[in-house]
């Protein structure tokens, strides 16, 4: 990426899930995952990820998709 392109390491993704326990859910099957399990060993050991942070939204506006 050249510098007018912005950040080359950082990436977002957005999760809709009903509460905090649905996501903690969620990360519970993924770690359980063989699958999900090697995918995230192979991101580290290649350091795809260097850093985790997670921030919390709450749905501001109307529902979407309803309609």
């Amino acid at each position: 990426f050249a510098p007018h392109e912005g950040s080359s390491t950082l990436a977002y993704g957005i999760y809709n899930v009903e509460s905090l326990a649905a996501y903690e859910a969620y990360r519970a099957r993924l770690a359980a995952d063989s699958l999900g399990r090697e995918n995230y060993e192979f991101a580290q050991k290649e350091r795809f990820l260097l850093r985790e942070d997670r921030t919390w939204l709450k749905l501001a506006s109307a529902p979407h998709g309803i309609g």
